[in-house]
This record gives C-alpha cells, structure tokens and sequence, in this order.
C-alpha cells in the first residue's frame, strides 16, 4: 500500500499480520519505552492475531517513525459488522477484541503521534465506516493525545463517556489495606477463611513454583470447566479461540516473566484461580473464577486476599481491574477510573449516518455513576469488534 508522510511522524502501512513474530525485538523496545496496557503487548498481540482474526478480515499493520526511528507499531483489524440492516466497516485496533483498556504502542503517545496516525487511516487503500477504540482511559496518555490531535482537526469524531473500571492503590502493608476496609468486609473474609480451612486441606500454588505454565493453565481451565460461567458460554473453556488465546498468551507471558498466576486447591483439587499480569510496577487482573461446587466456601474471596498480601510484599503499588465494572470489585476498592468511547466516522455516507445516530443517542449528559455490570444477565462470551452505536 502507498505509504502516506505527514510531517514530522511519517508512516508505512502494510497488509497482513503475516511478519508479527520477526518484529518481537522491536515490539519490546517500544513496549518498555513508557507504561503500556497489557493490550499492547507482543504477548498478547501475537495471540490475538493467531486465534481472533478471521477469514474475511482485513489486517494492516501501520508503522510510525519519527526522524528515521520507529516511533510505533498499530495492528489493525477492519471488520464488517451488521447494523440496522447494514453491513458496517469498522476499523479498530486488533486488541479491542477484549474487554481490556484501549491503548496503542507507541514511544510516545503524543499529539504529532496521533495525528499522523489518523491522517493514515484516511489514506488507506480501503474504504472504513467508523474507527473505533472503546475504553481509552480517559486521563491517559493515548486518550490526551488523541483529544488534542482531534480538537484542531476537520475529521469527523465523536468522544464520549465510557464505562467505569475499578484500580486499586495498594498501601505499604497488607494491615493498613485491612484497616481501610469496611468491618462488614473484614468480618466476611475472616468467616470465608475459616470455612475453608475447615473443609479441606487448602494449598496455594503460584506458578514461579508449581511444574510449569502449563500445569498452571490445565489447572485454569479444570476450574473454569467448573464454574457457573462454563454453563452459561461466557468461561475460556466454552469457547474455542479463548482456549488457544489464553494457552499462548500465558506461555509467552510467563517466558517474558510477566505473568502472575496462582490457583487454590482443596484435597488436590483446583478450586480457585488468579491471572494477572505484572508491568511498570503494576498488576492487571485478567481473568479469575472458582469451582461452583465451593462456592458457599467463597475460595475467590480467600485467594484474592492473599493475592493481594503477595503484591503487597512485593512491593506492587497498583492493582487494576482493566474489564467491566462489577459488583465484587467495589469490595475491594473505592476508587474507579473513567474511560472514554472515540468514534472517528469514514468518508462514506453510512460513517455520516453513524455518528448523527450516536450523538442523537448519547446527547444528554448524566450524572457519573458506576453502572455494575451483571454477568449473569446475558451470554459473555467474548464478543466480535465494538459495533458503533
């Protein structure tokens, strides 16, 4: 494709995802140049373009450099998806798949950054509907970049409010995150832990000192095969491309030494488990679940609380609930960090009636409230690229 060069950040795009895993080095170099989102990690891209693309998407890799050095490296996935009767293209970075934070690798997510990089999506040898990235942080660097780089230009764009995400600023003892707690909550977990140890002999595995990542993720799927969620088509385990995702995403992670993974087992049996992922002084909590056999036992509740006594020991600062808000977390945390929706809107006649809709939708401003999410309330299984709406 014709590489387009808006000054001073000049871009090439390419097709295909085909030379990701030569580019490993460089995606690391970029990587550890500011924080970044476990979304934008090579582990993590690598497995999304393995097990989440599929046939009839287009993938462009877009690359910025900047005085002759690679400034970042954006894979982007250009989707159909029905709408009102409609077929829509939406443009979205490929790791918007999940429900983690929006982010992109960039060495520097500025406004420069940005703007060349919107100014190559309207000189793409392909004809996009709507652009799309749904949980931007909205006191983040990407986030602030874009909103700079959009507020002087002519390029149709809609910005709005976007769900709330639980974070968790950890204190310097395992105490004083106690003490910070409601008694009611302090109560339930001494009551959940002696429960549990009351029905079983109980030994917690972390995988620096179990068998292997693999022993650690036959263990993850055992207890997801387990859980409520299995049943209800939302676990790892019920849907194909999640199994291999999550298979490489973790061995890749654990060979970066980036991966935190603990399971609790009762008798031998696993009944618990934590995923996480451990950057720039942070943990990111991925996935956790529980046998539903124990669940009068609450085994989530003890193993979350001992994850944080670890974390805390280590001298983690951070813990991130990156997914949607649910009603659990504010358990653990008072404190919530708001995300921002950006639609960038095509030159076509259906992104002109895409972004009249969502801003006849989304007009009225309300007052800013934590909407729990119910993950019981309809199948979660991890969902095709954000729709526009």
């Amino acid at each position: 494709m014709a590489a387009t060069e808006p000054h001073p950040v000049s871009v090439r795009v390419t097709l295909g995802f085909g030379g990701l895993a030569a580019r490993r080095d460089q995606w690391e170099d970029l990587f550890r140049a500011r924080p970044h989102e476990p979304s934008a990690s090579f582990e993590w891209t690598l497995a999304m373009a393995r097990h989440h693309v599929r046939p009839a998407d287009q993938c462009l890799m877009v690359e910025l450099s900047r005085q002759g050095r690679l400034q970042g490296l954006v894979p982007l996935v250009a989707r159909n998806v029905p709408l009102l009767g409609q077929s829509i293209v939406v443009l979205t970075p490929l790791s918007e798949e999940y429900n983690t934070h929006s982010d992109l690798l960039l060495r520097s997510a500025d406004a420069d950054t940005a703007r060349a990089l919107i100014e190559a999506l309207f000189a793409l040898d392909l004809t996009w509907d709507c652009f799309r990235m749904a949980r931007l942080l909205e006191d983040g660097a990407t986030a602030v970049a874009f909103r700079q780089a959009l507020a002087g230009s002519r390029r149709a764009h809609f910005l709005r409010e976007g769900i709330a995400a639980y974070v968790l600023t950890l204190p310097e003892t395992y105490d004083e995150y106690l003490a910070a707690r409601s008694a009611k909550f302090r109560n339930h977990l001494r009551r959940s832990e002696r429960k549990l140890a009351l029905a079983g002999a109980l030994t917690v595995s972390e995988l620096d000192d179990a068998a292997g990542v693999d022993a650690g993720f036959d263990a993850l799927m055992q207890i997801e095969r387990s859980s409520w969620k299995h049943d209800h088509g939302s676990s790892i385990s019920a849907v194909e491309r999640q199994i291999g995702f999550y298979r490489d995403f973790c061995r890749s992670a654990h060979d970066a030494r980036r991966l935190h993974f603990q399971w609790l087992s009762m008798d031998g049996r696993p009944v618990a488990y934590n995923l996480g992922y451990l950057y720039a002084g942070g943990y990111h909590y991925l996935k956790t679940s529980y046998d539903h056999a124990f669940r009068s036992l609450s085994p989530s509740t003890v193993l979350r609380a001992r994850l944080l006594k670890s974390l805390i020991q280590r001298g983690v600062r951070l813990f991130d609930f990156p997914g949607e808000p649910y009603d659990w977390e504010a358990q653990w945390t008072d404190t919530v960090r708001w995300r921002q929706v950006m639609s960038i809107y095509g030159r076509t006649w259906r992104g002109r009636v895409l972004g009249a809709l969502e801003r006849i939708r989304h007009r009225s401003r309300t007052r800013r409230v934590v909407q729990h999410v119910d993950p019981r309330a309809s199948r979660h299984a991890q969902r095709s690229l954000p729709c526009p709406a």
